[in-house]
């Protein structure tokens, strides 16, 4: 079984993905889906033998990070993106969101932007922002093992 942490809008808190990843048993891979792509880069200088996959974010304007990527980890696919350019916050639905993921053939779609935890399915694929490590305090864990997937969401105690 592979262990993923998942994290977005963490706005410079790196202070707080370093608790998580200290209290976390063994992690296999973290997933950063945007604003501050630089605090994915310090977690891949501090972790750099951990796959650190991230996207940019509205707030990265300068970063070279992809606005949107497709992993694969032990036999799942993962969709990865922000979420401000498929109006994440203005969808209940998130049916832009999953629309412009469909060509991926996801499993899980990681998005971010609304700073609010969201766990769903939309018939083919887990749909899952972890929320803010910021603001909401929040943040996330995909347990795959053979393609499948379980994921949670987590409160910073």
């Amino acid at each position: 079984m592979k262990k993923i942490l998942i994290f977005s809008d963490t706005h410079g808190y790196t202070d707080s993905c370093l608790r998580v990843m200290n209290d976390a048993d063994k992690v296999d891979a973290i997933i950063h889906a945007g604003d501050y792509t630089r605090d994915a880069e310090d977690l891949e200088f501090i972790y750099p033998n951990i796959p650190i996959y991230y996207v940019k974010g509205n707030n990265d304007l300068l970063s070279r990070a992809p606005a949107h990527m497709t992993v694969i980890i032990d036999g799942a696919r993962i969709y990865i993106t922000h979420g401000h350019e498929q109006r994440v916050k203005y969808e209940s639905s998130y049916r832009t969101l999953c629309d412009a993921a469909r060509s991926a053939n996801p499993d899980l779609i990681v998005f971010g932007h609304t700073h609010i935890p969201y766990s769903g399915y939309d018939g083919k694929a887990i749909v899952l922002n972890p929320g803010s490590i910021r603001f909401s305090r929040t943040y996330a864990v995909a347990e795959i093992e053979k393609g499948k997937v379980k994921t949670q969401i987590l409160k910073l105690t």
